[in-house]
Parts: C-alpha cells; sequence; structure tokens
C-alpha cells in the first residue's frame, strides 16, 4: 500500500495491522492501523513511528516519498509502544536534527529506551515550530490517555495528529 496524501505534502505513512482483534479492550475486528505522518517542507518531518514488527512498512511508505535521511524532525506524540515501538531503529536510520516531545514525553523516552544521546527537543505547551511554509503548535494533553500524551497541530493545513 502507497502512502495516502492528506493534504498538499502530508501523508499518512502508517502501517495496517490486520490481525489485531482486540486493541486496549475494544474490538477489532478488522485490525487496527498505527498511525504514523510525514510532512514535507523545508524541514521534513515525521509524526510517530509505528509498533514493532512494522518497520518496514513505515519506512516503504516514506520511501515512496522521499529518501528517509531528508527527514530533519521526528515529532513524538505518545511513547506507548504502538506509537514508538520502532522508534531507535528509526532515529538510527534517519539521524534526526531534532526528536521533539513534550517534557513527559522526554522523561517517558528516557524510561523506555533510556537513550540521553538522542537529540532532544523538548517543547511547551503552545509552542510553535516553523517547517518552512507550515508550522506546528504542540498541544500537552497530560492523562488525555497517558502522562505524556501530545497533540501536533498543523496550523496552515489546520490538521491536528
Amino acid at each position: 500500500m502507497n502512502p495516502i496524501e492528506l493534504s498538499k505534502n502530508v501523508y499518512w505513512v502508517g502501517a495496517i495491522d490486520w490481525m489485531t482483534r482486540d486493541f486496549h479492550g475494544y474490538s477489532t475486528e478488522r485490525g487496527t492501523t498505527y498511525n504514523a505522518y510525514l510532512i514535507i517542507d523545508e524541514k521534513v518531518t515525521l509524526i510517530d513511528t509505528v509498533k514493532e514488527g512494522y518497520r518496514r512498512e513505515l519506512m516503504h511508505r516514506i520511501r515512496n516519498i522521499i529518501d528517509p535521511k531528508k527527514i530533519d524532525y521526528l515529532v513524538v506524540n505518545h511513547v506507548e509502544m504502538d506509537h514508538s515501538g520502532v522508534l531507535p531503529d528509526v532515529i538510527r536510520e534517519i539521524e534526526p536534527e531534532k526528536v521533539i516531545c513534550s517534557k513527559m514525553g522526554h522523561k517517558a523516552l528516557m524510561k523506555h529506551f533510556h537513550n540521553a544521546d538522542w537529540p532532544y527537543h523538548v517543547v511547551t505547551p503552545g509552542e510553535d515550530m516553523s517547517l518552512g511554509e507550515k508550522t506546528l503548535s504542540f498541544v500537552e494533553t497530560r492523562m488525555l490517555h497517558w502522562p505524556d500524551s501530545m497533540f501536533t497541530y498543523l496550523k496552515e493545513d489546520q490538521i491536528l495528529f
């Protein structure tokens, strides 16, 4: 399956798990998705990764759009393994300039992966970050799901990740 263009230069590049039948206590008779998004701009940005076992699917979709080494920023909205299971492998492969996360996200990433040498950029609630023509804004959503949860809003396209 190819990436899906959501708006100009914004793509869904995640993975589809057709086999999962129970996800967080919900019946998923047709499986589930692990959602990741790619924004092409002066600063190419990947938002989230996927569950372990789906890295090849994620990277295949990204390669259909751009060389993964051209990804500058990696945003981690949530550290739970269905969002970040392949994070260490993806970071090794793309070598991002920044790994963007919330304060609680940073704390959780350190507990899960123990990588103090990743190029962390801890954002504050309401902080904006220009990618060139597009702007990301970060919204901390502690305990909406887990303490590390964060939303990323793409202002010009009015997309909430």
